[in-house]
């Protein structure tokens, strides 16, 4: 298989690599979690080198996209101050799902809070999808990737043998 390793003829892989790490180097002076961008990026960018599959890749962003957001419904966040406002929120890197009130005092706070329910936030749920499939975009490269080297380490196997 012969692949182009020119990065000039990918323009469209360089604009989303080049977009990702951007945000990413943002992103990383405010939460480790812009690491993940900065790896992203840095994969899309030299894809053409790596040459990972791109069907099990797609299957790592889509499981990463639904599972890290749900699983980071566990990340629970809850504040009492200001003279009584009590807030809870769910979600990691970013809560996208909160509760809040304020009252006269901390337990109708907390009361009226839990009986307004959960609010979701789409922007930062939206963020937290996006975060979520590099995740996972990245360890199912590097699970492919990690493949690869194994069994070109290990060489080819021998032919059975037919009696």
């Amino acid at each position: 298989m012969t692949t182009d390793t020119r990065i000039a003829d990918h323009p469209y892989q360089v604009l989303v690599a080049a977009g990702t790490v951007a945000i990413g180097a943002i992103a990383v002076v405010f939460t480790p979690a812009g690491l993940v961008l900065l790896a992203a990026g840095a994969t899309i960018a030299f894809w053409h080198r790596l040459r990972p599959s791109a069907a099990f890749a797609a299957v790592g962003a889509v499981a990463g996209a639904v599972a890290g957001p749900l699983a980071t419904l566990g990340v629970r966040t809850e504040q009492l101050c200001c003279m009584f406002g009590w807030s809870e929120d769910r979600g990691w890197p970013s809560a996208w799902l909160s509760r809040w009130a304020s009252a006269d005092t901390p337990e109708q706070a907390r009361a009226l809070a839990i009986a307004g329910g959960w609010q979701p936030d789409p922007v930062y749920l939206a963020t937290d999808v996006v975060l979520w499939a590099y995740a996972g975009l990245l360890v199912f490269v590097v699970i492919n990737l990690a493949g690869r080297a194994y069994r070109a380490h290990r060489g080819p196997r021998p032919a059975p043998s037919g009696s």
